[in-house]
């Protein structure tokens, strides 16, 4: 109880935040532009008056209103990490106060919400790749983040509290390390009921979990909710609730058909990272997830750095955050594989749509082309052939050293008979893209390991990469 009256100021002014959020549904795409103006310019203005890393790095650049922004420099992990002392704007934070921060947290009561120097949230990220981030909010920051997600809960998702208290369920990283335990952990006020649960948690132990806690929400990554939808089929899991939502990995088109038939409920997804936890989110039409640009600006480019056309996937992401004014993110870099729609939402509001979000680049397999040299294999190729495999629970594709495994977590009694369907599939898809097919192994596996500290889980992964 002590614990969540401390908590009500941030989920107060989050609420009050969220709210402001919510009217900006109601913008002309002109207001939203202007909008985005100001805070693109605001944070790049900021930074070069509070961060020494970008007073050096924007020195020579004229910050005026017409500020083209592809002028600035681009910035990736390592290098933000490299110069994290400098970065930041508070001249207390430094990285290795920051990393011994994060060890104590560790191992901290878990029903706790600890702060740096009482103010600052810091945050590790392992990455889909696993390159590993560190992360740092202020108190007005991280009211922003949670904005943005209430925001997506009630305007986008339509559960908002109210009386009688709904259950909501989450099943992902249950710790305050993780941006997603943390956020949880802000918002546990009593509002809602909650119920947090831990990814890496047996499927069995989750299937009891949940059939006592009857959820009217539940959130979690894709492949979690995939796997429930087979309990759920089959009679194990016993739930209703009125919300799905999932995020942290790719929603395939599969994984979506088998969450609705299972549930009666289309999911919903949403779309951040720990760099800018809410970039874009589904709403009730399914049609694409609106870009939140009153809090992120975009930049979908190819390998070169190039813009990439409306409707063209890109190889990289580069964003610029609004909201974290401690650790500013300028035109920072994300493997994302992103795709712009050309369409605008049914909806009316004045976001642009992402078509798609693929996966990682890290994910695009390069293999021998039939006809010579190498060919780029996007994840898609690999994922469609797999949709309809009936039995076909979960899977792991593993590229290296010349060959593809595959893991394959199968229902039924189909056994050698689904990994010959496998193998036979992908080779066929991979040659129809112009691709020389490696030895392709399929192995029938009881589970498939997730990441030891999100419990997320790679679909695809190159060896080394």
């Amino acid at each position: 109880m002590i614990e969540r009256l401390r908590r009500m100021p941030t989920a107060i002014r989050a609420v009050r935040g969220g709210r402001r959020l919510e009217a900006h549904d109601r913008w002309s795409v002109e207001e939203l532009r202007a909008h985005r103006r100001n805070r693109l310019l605001a944070i790049i203005r900021h930074a070069a008056a509070n961060s020494g890393f970008y007073r050096e790095r924007f020195a020579g650049i004229e910050l005026s209103d017409d500020l083209d922004l592809t002028e600035l420099p681009r910035l990736d992990k390592r290098t933000m990490l490299e110069n994290f002392d400098e970065l930041v704007t508070d001249r207390r934070l430094s990285l290795a106060g920051v990393e011994r921060h994060l060890a104590d947290i560790e191992s901290a009561d878990l029903r706790t919400d600890p702060k740096l120097f009482g103010e600052y949230r810091a945050m590790a990220s392992g990455g889909s790749g696993g390159h590993r981030g560190v992360f740092v909010y202020g108190r007005a920051d991280w009211a922003e983040v949670l904005a943005g997600l209430l925001r997506c809960w009630s305007a986008y998702f339509g559960f908002a509290p109210r009386l009688p208290r709904r259950r909501f369920a989450t099943i992902g990283a249950d710790h305050p390390l993780h941006m997603g335990g943390r956020w949880n952990r802000s918002l546990d006020t009593g509002a809602q009921r909650m119920l947090r649960l831990d990814a890496r948690s047996p499927i069995d132990e989750l299937v009891e979990a949940l059939n006592a806690f009857r959820p009217d929400g539940l959130t979690t990554y894709p492949a979690t909710i995939a796997q429930l939808a087979e309990r759920q089929h089959v009679g194990e899991l016993q739930i209703a609730p009125e919300l799905i939502a999932t995020s942290g990995e790719v929603l395939t088109a599969e994984m979506k058909e088998r969450v609705t038939a299972a549930f009666g409920r289309v999911p919903f997804d949403y779309y951040g990272a720990s760099e800018a936890p809410f970039i874009a989110a589904d709403c009730d039409r399914h049609t694409g997830l609106h870009v939140f640009e009153d809090n992120v600006q975009i930049e979908v480019v190819d390998d070169e750095y190039r813009p990439m056309p409306v409707g063209e996937a890109g190889s990289r992401l580069l964003i610029t955050s609004f909201v974290n004014r401690t650790q500013p993110l300028i035109r920072y870099e994300l493997n994302d594989l992103l795709t712009i729609s050309p369409d605008s939402c049914p909806c009316g509001r004045p976001f642009p749509l992402l078509q798609s979000v693929g996966g990682r680049s890290d994910d695009v397999l390069e293999l021998p082309a039939a006809t010579g040299g190498s060919i780029r294999i996007h994840p898609v190729t690999l994922r469609s052939p797999l949709a309809g495999i009936v039995g076909l629970s979960e899977y792991r594709i593993v590229y290296g050293f010349d060959q593809l495994r595959v893991e394959a977590v199968l229902t039924g009694t189909r056994g050698s008979q689904a990994c010959d369907e496998i193998e036979a599939r992908l080779g066929a898809a991979l040659a129809e893209r112009g691709a020389q097919p490696p030895p392709i192994h399929v192995a029938s596996v009881k589970e498939i390991p997730r990441h030891p500290q999100s419990g997320k889980h790679k679909a695809i992964e190159v060896q080394g990469a």
